[in-house]
């Protein structure tokens, strides 16, 4: 998934892991915020969860070294856990470190509206990566709510694990129809973690960076 993110090949210092003191100016200037959603529902349990977190886990990685400060939801019918975004990723990694089960059912609006709330307080290129099993439920309020959501100028990359899942997730992304499918649990990890592609690359002007 890392397609995402929008390339730069400036440079105003160095920095290393652990992360140094020049990452919140890198990240400023030439980064963004993105919201890792991760559906935790029941049918989620088993292996699929694992391969999920440990997807997740690269997915936080890259994405701070895409500049990109990075939080995490994980969601079922509600917001089960949140990290907000950070420049280093490490409330993220915290969270996900002990995630070994699923459950409970599917809707995504208070999500949603939760991670919205969440982005609304952060400026420059802002990305929900959002995975998921099932479908959009309930489809019209989530539908509505993305619409709100792009126009804050706010990006969506998808993923959907299974044919179901994928059509249903690939309607609101910003992405290709196609890289919304995840074909099997096997894959889970590498298509989660592969999200960080989308962060940069589908990047449009931010409406509150313009000045009139």
């Amino acid at each position: 998934m890392t397609g995402w993110i929008r390339r730069s090949f400036g440079s105003i210092g160095l920095t290393q892991i652990p992360t140094g003191p020049y990452l919140p100016d890198l990240q400023a200037q030439y980064g963004g915020t993105v919201m890792l959603m991760i559906d935790v529902s029941g049918s989620m349990h088993g292996r699929p969860i694992l391969e999920a977190v440990r997807g997740a886990q690269r997915f936080v990685a890259e994405a701070v070294e895409a500049n990109y400060k990075v939080g995490v939801m994980l969601w079922n019918t509600r917001v089960v856990s949140v990290c907000d975004p950070e420049a280093d990723g490490a409330g993220s990694l915290r969270l996900l470190a002990p995630v070994t089960s699923a459950s409970g059912g599917n809707d995504l609006i208070e999500p949603l509206r939760s991670c919205h709330r969440i982005l609304d307080g952060f400026t420059g290129d802002r990305v929900v990566a959002l995975f998921g099993d099932g479908d959009l439920s309930p489809k019209d309020q989530v539908l509505t709510k993305v619409a709100q959501m792009k126009a804050d100028n706010i990006r969506f990359v998808t993923r959907g694990l299974g044919a179901t899942a994928a059509r249903e997730f690939a309607e609101i992304s910003d992405e290709s129809a196609e890289s919304a499918r995840v074909e099997g649990v096997q894959e889970l990890a590498d298509e989660i973690a592969g999200m960080a592609s989308g962060l940069k690359a589908g990047a449009r002007p931010n409406k509150r960076q313009i000045l009139p």
